[in-house]
């Protein structure tokens, strides 16, 4: 029903008032290479905008590589922890926040609520099962067939590819427009030197 440190990207936190959002975490065990853990991500995020159409009619987008957006407002968010060893991940844990009845008065500049959104509140244990079933549902998809099903699935939803972006990295910031993700889900920019660079992680900011 809550969180007392709830966190996103980079450490930074999440406000998880009570009674108001959908706060939890899973672990999974795939047997993927690390590299492939992205995928992970992705697949979380697809399920999330599929169960909140369901659910509720609206369409979101995915702002990659972890953002759930409606009309370009942040409604939540996908936080994955990988413990693995050199060739294979031990497990996955997915982080997954997403604000539900919140009021907009309570809301940082440039979220939203499912329920600002809908102008009335939103059954929050009949959407959570949805995007159980949903979550359920790809990943015995994405354990039977790779992960190439699951980045068609995204692409549908996305909303980064095509524009012009800026990625701050650990160590560095690329700009360029961002062209598609490969198939271990990084994303692939083409930088103003016409260059194609692969990021696998970093804040994404959408410049036009």
């Amino acid at each position: 029903e809550t969180q007392t440190k709830g966190r996103g990207r980079l450490g930074r936190n999440w406000f998880s008032p009570k009674y108001k959002g959908i706060y939890l975490s899973l672990i999974l065990r795939p047997k993927i290479l690390p590299s492939h853990t992205p995928l992970l991500t992705l697949m979380h995020a697809v399920s999330i905008c599929e169960a909140i159409r369901e659910n509720t009619g609206l369409s979101c987008q995915i702002k990659w590589p972890n953002d759930i957006l409606i009309h370009h407002k942040k409604l939540g968010g996908i936080l994955t922890e990988l413990n693995a060893e050199t060739d294979l991940s031990r497990f996955v844990v997915i982080g997954i926040g997403l604000n539900v009845n919140n009021d907009k008065k309570t809301l940082a500049a440039g979220a939203t609520s499912l329920k600002e959104q809908c102008k009335g509140e939103i059954n929050r244990a009949g959407l959570l099962q949805e995007i159980l079933r949903r979550i359920e549902a790809n990943y015995f998809i994405f354990q039977k067939k790779g992960g190439e099903p699951i980045v068609e699935k995204w692409r549908d939803w996305n909303t980064s590819l095509g524009r012009r972006v800026r990625v701050a990295c650990q160590k560095e910031h690329i700009e360029g427009q961002a062209l598609d993700i490969d198939a271990d889900g990084g994303l692939l920019i083409r930088d103003d030197f016409g260059l194609i660079q692969k990021v696998m992680a970093g804040d994404v900011v959408h410049c036009r």
